[in-house]
Order: C-alpha cells, then structure tokens, then sequence
C-alpha cells in the first residue's frame, strides 16, 4: 500500500471527531464500559488524525528524513490500527451477550490483541510496517498488509458476534454496525486501490459519528427525564452480569401513590420529584447503577465481588440511607413535597437464576410489598414465592384458554318469586386447565385484572352469551334476560359501549335481554368515564345490577351514582342472617331500604327451603342459589327452561 497524505480530507475527519467529543461533553457521563470504549476510540481517532496531519505537513515542508517523521508516523500507525481492535471490542460490548465463558469466542477475541502488539512493537524497534519517500509520502511493506489483515480480521469478528446475537440488538444497534462496519471495510479497500488520495481517517470518522447517532448517542441509553440508565440498559447490563457470574443485589423503590403527586402539584413538578429522587439514588452507592425501572419506578444494582457480611452491610447502609432521606421532605423552589417509597430487594443468584426469574420475583415482591402498606420495605425472603409462581401459571393459564378459546359460560337460573318461575340467569365464566385443573373465577378474575386480560376476557364471554342466547331462541322462553358480569376495568375503556353495542347487533340481541353486573374486585381510577359509559348503556336499554352488596367495596354511594335496576345481596350477608338476629335485622332492613329506591333485589346463596321462604316473606324479588340449580353448561341450561317452560 502506498499514498500520500490529503490535508483536506484529515481536517474534515477532525471537524466530525470534534463534534462528536463536543455532543459527548455536553451530555451526562454515562457509565457503561462500551461508553468508555467509545470515548477511547474517539480520542485515539483524534490522536490519528493530528498524527496524520503532522506527518504530512512534516514530509512536504522538509527534504530529508529525521526523528519526528518516524515517530509520528509510528504513532500514527500504532493508533490507527488500534482503533480497528477497539471498534471490535465495542461490538462485542453492543451485543449485550458476554464474550466470557465461551473460550473459543475468547481465544477469537484475543489473536487480534496479542498480533496486533507484536507487529506494533517490532515496528517501533525496526520501522519496518513502512517506508518514507519525500515528495512522495509513505511506501507500505508486507507487515502493513499482514496488520492490515488483522485489523480487518477484528473487525469482521466483531461484526460476526453481534449478528450472532442478533436478539440481543435493537434495529438501531444492528443499523448501525451495518452502515459504520461496511463503510469502513469498503473504504480501506478503496483506499488499497486508490493510493493517490488518503482519505481512510474521513470514513472512520464518518462511521464513528453514525454509531454515535444509532446506538452510543445518551437519549438511547439515559432516560429522558431523570438522565439515569433507562429499563432497557437495566436489562442488558443485569443479564451480562448474570451470565458472568456476578454476585448483585437490587433495590426497587416504588413510589407510593405518585399519581396524588401529579394532580396535587402538576405533572412538572412530578418530574423535577423523580429528577430530584433519581439524583439522590446515585448518591447512595459509588459502585451502584442507577435505572429507572418503571413510571414511578427506579432500580439500584449494588455489585458484589461476593456474598458474604460486606455485601450485607453495604445493602443494610443503603437501605438505611434511602428510608432516612424519604423522612425528609423533597424541596423545589418555594414547594416542599413529602414522597413515600415502597422498597424491595432482591439478589442474584439467591432469588433467580436468570432475568426474567428476576424480574417475575421483582414484580410480585413489589405487588406484595404495596399490600403491606407506604414505606414498607420487603426482601424476598419475606415472601411467598410459591404462591407468585402459582399466579405466575394461572396468568398463564388464562392466556392459552383466551387464546386457545377454551374458555366456558355455564348458567345459573334466577328463580322469579312473584311469577313462581325461572325468569333470568346468571352467566358464570368457568375455566379448566390440564396442569391446573379447574380454576375458581374468584382466583382467575382478579389475576386478569391485574394483566389486563380481563378485558379480551370479558368480551369472549359477552360475546359467547349472545351466541347462546341467538342460537337457543331464548327470546321465545321464560328467560326474560341474562345477567353477565363486567369488570369495572372493561367499564372504564373508552371503547367498552362500542363493543357491547356490536356484539348485541351481530346476534340480534334486545337491549332488554342483558343485564350487566358490575363486579367490582379491582379499584375504580377513572369513575367519570365508568359513569358515561353506564349512562350510555342504560340509555340504550341495557339494564345495570350491582353485585355482592354487602361485600367487598360496595357501598351506599355506587347506588346513588349509578343507574342500577337490581341489587345482588352477598351470599355471606344472606346466611348471616340465619345464624344470629342482629345479622337477620340487618338483612331486613336493607331489603326494605332497596325497595324504598324502587330497585329489584336478587338474593344469592339460596340453599334450603327455609332461606327461600324467609326471603320470599321479606321481599326479595329473585332467588338464586343451589337450591334451585348449580351453574350448568349451555346444553343442560336450555334444556331445563325447556322442561321449567
């Protein structure tokens, strides 16, 4: 290879290289070891290029060779080729997969590195990777090819191990090695072929500004907001260190009830809390990472060597230092803002052999720990991590019977005191799974709320009630309508009215024929849209009862909010009243008071002859119980209104 040296495309790669140091002095220091690999690529690039320039202002202003022509172009060609190995093992670092345990990736990995510094060093003894001609520039010699060839070799490797966990790369970071690695590769076999204009050192930069752009560039790895690691950083950092072996504990700070922060003080000033808590996090440890793991959510790693009474007392100060700070108010300006956090820890490997084992214990440690109160700080330990992996597979097994449609509505007769006769039923959604067995709807309903499946759950069985009753013609029965549960989560969609409405057109359904119960299990957090879509449903025709009065968080108040034509008396309420007197005046009284609000009741739990005729006497309008019928299969339904018709 030989060339001479061009000035202009040299001060070009400078302004990109001087840009780029500019953007990163500007931005947070990140604290990742494929950021420092980048800065130190950058800044060998910048040593390059002065290098290259030097050198050329050197050969064409003097007419014989001395010491500072062979000490810079030494340099020049020490450095330009180390960047080649560093661009290597920053792919390897952009890959997320750890190079460690794997000796042949190893011993793949370090050839480059050990030929590398053996060219370089008998070059620097014998000058022997080039010549210099005056007025000409440089004459390459057989150990510049053979280093050429290596540096090639590093770059290729690189490549080859990031597109070998392709699934642990964004498009981004696939785009950009693509782009910056062929780019280069096509401008060294330019440059071989076109020795008249040295130009390599623009491509570089060139390439190196691009990875800065797709993947290096902070708003890719910071989050926006509070500038520490954001969710997807955590996850590819934790993971390289899983796979490495590295002992770490995790604390998860969840803050309480930020959403009262938000509309008490504003949205902005909800963020400067959680820049201002992020801040502070990275104060508590000068090892740990900081990352925002959620909305309101952050995540500190504390790196271990090992696990033992030093790693104990680290977390221990740690977690002292976080409750102590959170006694003390949070000071912006004129406003001073009290936050609570719920705390979680977890260890690798004691809690989890992988990160999605993490993170499933992560995620159910912190829903526990919320249970126990503000502030509460929680370790693992302290939970019951059968009873998570038991939730764990019953949210499974709501998804494959939701995709699979496995899922069943069996029918509940509603006996009609007045009319002597079945004038309704309750549909029931019923599940079974071949690990699982049969699954209570009182475990399942609460777990498909918490996921948000509830709502595709809620449709498949609205929609099945429809087909039942369009099939079996119950138009043309004693079965005047059906009631079908509906979470308030379903409620609370702004689309809810939208897919009720087209079910019933698609199978022919009167708005008289449904009754919809509203079952509330999960907490209600958007109770203007849950009223506007109750009113628009019952303004349509569709009748409302509310379920399990007497329970739960049924109260006086959802009456007078809500349309509600039936009320359905718990059926804990109901046996209460036939074990002691005072549950008994309770009951009749209430029965008295629904009926003073002109509201039919339905009384659940009816299981003898003397519930059935007691509650008869005092007013209930429908029973409905087991001593009238279990909840049946659609078959045995619409045969037994058959037979009661």
């Amino acid at each position: 290879m030989n060339g001479t040296l061009d000035l202009h495309f040299d001060m070009a790669a400078m302004v990109i290289m001087v840009i780029i140091l500019i953007m990163l002095s500007a931005k947070k220091n990140i604290p990742l070891r494929r950021s420092s690999v980048y800065i130190t690529m950058c800044v060998v690039q910048v040593v390059v290029i002065i290098c290259s320039m030097c050198l050329q202002t050197r050969l064409y202003m003097s007419d014989h060779t001395d010491k500072f022509c062979y000490m810079f172009s030494d340099l020049y060609f020490t450095l330009d080729y180390l960047c080649a190995l560093l661009f290597m093992y920053y792919l390897v670092l952009l890959s997320g997969k750890s190079i460690r345990g794997n000796l042949k990736a190893c011993i793949m990995f370090v050839l480059p590195f050990i030929a590398y510094a053996v060219l370089v060093v008998d070059n620097l003894i014998h000058h022997n990777l080039y010549t210099i001609v005056f007025g000409y520039g440089f004459v390459g010699t057989k150990q510049l090819g053979i280093i050429s060839l290596v540096a090639l070799y590093a770059m290729l490797f690189g490549i080859c191990y990031a597109i070998r966990y392709i699934d642990a790369v964004s498009y981004g970071k696939l785009t950009a090695i693509a782009v910056g690695s062929v780019g280069v590769i096509v401008g060294i076999a330019i440059q071989y072929r076109m020795g008249g204009v040295f130009f390599i050192n623009f491509v570089v930069a060139v390439a190196i500004l691009l990875l800065y752009e797709l993947a290096q560039n902070p708003s890719n790895i910071l989050d926006v907001n509070t500038q520490v690691l954001n969710r997807n950083i955590m996850d590819e950092l934790l993971k390289m260190d899983i796979e490495d072996k590295k002992s770490f504990d995790l604390i998860v700070l969840a803050m309480d009830d930020f959403k009262v922060v938000n509309k008490t003080y504003g949205i902005e000033m909800g963020d400067i809390m959680l820049r201002q808590v992020a801040d502070y996090l990275s104060t508590v440890s000068k090892r740990g990472k900081v990352f925002r793991y959620g909305s309101d959510q952050f995540a500190v790693e504390l790196r271990h060597e090992k696990r033992g009474k030093n790693a104990e007392e680290e977390l221990r100060r740690a977690l002292e230092n976080i409750k102590e700070r959170f006694r003390h108010p949070w000071i912006y300006e004129e406003e001073s803002v009290h936050l609570s956090a719920t705390t979680v820890c977890v260890n690798y490997p004691g809690d989890g052999d992988s990160l999605e084992n993490l993170v499933e214990v992560l995620d159910y440690s912190v829903m526990y720990a919320k249970r126990q109160g503000r502030g509460s700080v929680v370790f693992t330990e302290n939970v019951d991590l059968h009873a998570m992996r038991k939730e764990k597979a019953i949210e499974k097994a709501v998804e494959e019977a939701i995709n699979n449609d496995t899922i069943e509505v069996h029918y509940q007769p509603i006996y009609n005191t007045e009319k002597q006769c079945y004038t309704s039923a309750e549909a029931l959604v019923r599940m079974r799974d071949e690990r699982l067995g049969n699954i209570s709807p009182e475990i399942f309903i609460p777990i498909a709320e918490r996921t948000g499946k509830i709502v595709r759950l809620g449709t498949i069985v609205f929609e099945k009630v429809c087909k039942f009753m369009h099939e079996q013609n119950i138009a043309n029965s004693t079965i005047e309508y059906i009631e079908v549960n509906v979470s308030v989560v379903q409620c609370m969609r702004e689309d809810f009215v939208d897919t009720i409405l087209s079910i019933m057109d698609r199978y022919d359904i009167r708005p008289d024929q449904i009754n919809l119960e509203i079952t509330e299990t999960a907490e209600i957090s958007e109770l203007n849209i849950l009223q506007e879509n109750v009113e628009r449903l019952h303004s349509e025709g569709i009748s409302f009862s509310l379920d399990d009065y007497g329970s739960g968080y049924s109260t006086l108040g959802y009456i007078h909010q809500f349309p509600f034509n039936i009320i359905k008396l718990d059926k804990l309420m109901v046996w209460d009243a036939f074990e002691t007197e005072r549950a008994g005046t309770t009951l009749k009284y209430t029965v008295g008071m629904i009926k003073e609000l002109n509201m039919h009741i339905v009384a659940e739990g009816v299981e003898t002859e003397q519930q059935q005729q007691r509650l008869s006497t005092l007013g209930c309008d429908y029973l409905q119980g087991w001593y009238y019928s279990k909840a049946v299969p659609p078959e045995k339904f619409a045969e037994l209104i058959r037979k009661a018709g």
